[in-house]
C-alpha cells in the first residue's frame, strides 16, 4: 500500500457517497447486504443504482450471484456485519473475490467496528487477499474515538486514484487539515494503540454484563445472536412482535434501541432490536433493562387486548 492510495474523508458516509459517484452510473446494479446498512443503501440509490440483495443469515453470506444484471459494486461489512455482528469466513471472502473478478465488479469493504473483536484472532482485511485490485477498504474514526470526530478514510486500488481528486473537488468533502494533523500525531505518539487496548478491556467487561442482563431481564421476549465483534448486539424477537413499536416505546422512556426490521429492503423483515452496549457503564445497565422489560410487558399486554377484541 502506497500513501497515495489513502484518502481521508469527512466520515464513512462521505466515503460511500464518493464511491457511489465514481463507480455507479444510473441503472447499474449494486449488490448490498440484506439485512444491511441503510446508509450504504441510501448512497447507492442516490446515485441512481438498482439494489440487489446479498443475503446474510445464520450461516453467513449467501454468495449466489444475483439474477438479472451483474453487479457493478458489491458492498460488504465482512469484519463485523452491520447489524448482525457476524464475521465473514475466509472461504466466503475468497468466493466473493472470485465473483467480483468474474463480473468485473468493485468490492467496497466497510470495516464496521472491526477494531473491537472479542473472540479469536484478529481478522485481516479482505483487501489483503485481493490480487485483482478491485477492493476499496473504508474505515472511520468515529467509533474508535468519538462520533463528533468526522474523519474517515479509504484505501483505494491504483486504478481509482486518478478519479478521486475530481470527485472530492465537486463535492467539497475535504477533511480539515488541522484535525488530520492532530489525529496523525495522536497515532504516531502511540496514543491510539493504547486507547484501543484500554477500550477493548472496558468493552469486553460491558459486553459480558450486557449479555447476562439480557438473559435476566428480557429472556422471555428475545434471544441474543452470537457475535464475535462490534459495539452492539441484536436480540431476535418472536414472530408477531412489532420491533418498531417496541423501539418507539423505549425511546419515549429514554432508552435508545433500533428496530432490526429497518435494515431489510427486499426480504420479509425479521423482528429484533439492535442494542448498543459500549456507551453504558455496567452500574447503569440494570435500570435500562428494567425499563425495557416494562416496555415489553406493556406492549405484550396491549397486543393481548387487541387480539381479544378481534375475536
Amino acid at each position: 500500500m502506497l500513501p497515495d492510495q489513502i484518502v481521508i474523508t469527512t466520515g464513512a458516509q462521505a466515503g460511500l457517497d464518493l464511491m457511489a459517484r465514481i463507480l455507479l452510473d444510473p441503472g447499474e446494479t449494486a449488490w448490498v447486504e440484506e439485512p444491511g446498512y441503510y446508509g450504504a443503501q441510501a448512497a447507492f440509490v442516490a446515485s441512481g443504482a438498482r439494489l440487489a440483495p446479498l443475503f446474510v443469515d445464520s450461516q453467513g453470506w449467501v454468495l449466489d450471484p444475483p439474477a438479472g444484471s451483474p453487479p457493478r459494486v458489491i458492498y460488504v461489512t465482512p469484519s463485523c456485519h452491520h447489524p448482525l455482528g457476524a464475521t465473514m469466513r475466509m472461504e466466503q471472502r475468497l468466493r466473493l473475490l472470485e465473483i467480483a473478478e468474474r463480473f468485473d465488479a468493485w468490492i467496497i469493504e466497510d470495516d464496521f467496528d472491526g477494531e473491537y473483536r472479542f473472540q479469536g484472532q484478529p481478522i485481516p482485511a479482505m483487501q489483503g487477499a485481493d490480487h485483482s485490485d478491485r477492493v476499496i477498504y473504508c474505515g472511520s474514526f468515529a467509533k474508535i474515538l468519538f462520533p463528533a470526530l468526522r474523519l474517515g478514510f479509504m484505501v483505494l486500488p491504483p486504478a481509482l486514484q486518478a478519479r478521486i481528486g475530481h470527485a472530492l473537488s465537486i463535492t467539497g468533502q475535504f477533511a480539515p487539515l488541522l484535525l488530520q494533523a492532530a489525529l496523525a500525531d495522536f497515532i504516531d505518539q502511540g496514543h491510539m494503540s493504547r486507547h484501543l487496548r484500554r477500550m477493548r478491556r472496558i468493552y469486553s467487561a460491558r459486553r459480558q454484563a450486557f449479555r447476562r442482563l439480557v438473559d435476566e431481564y428480557l429472556g422471555d421476549w428475545m434471544t441474543l445472536r452470537n457475535n464475535e465483534a462490534g459495539m452492539q448486539m441484536v436480540g431476535m424477537m418472536p414472530e408477531g412482535w412489532d420491533d418498531r413499536a417496541v423501539a418507539a416505546a423505549a425511546r419515549r422512556r429514554g432508552i435508545i434501541v433500533s428496530p432490526l426490521s429497518i435494515h431489510y429492503r427486499h426480504a420479509a423483515p425479521q423482528a429484533g432490536l439492535v442494542m448498543g452496549y459500549a456507551a453504558t457503564d455496567e452500574a447503569a445497565m440494570p435500570q435500562g433493562f428494567r425499563i425495557l422489560r416494562d416496555v415489553f410487558r406493556e406492549i405484550g399486554a396491549q397486543s393481548m387486548v387487541t387480539r381479544a377484541g378481534a375475536l
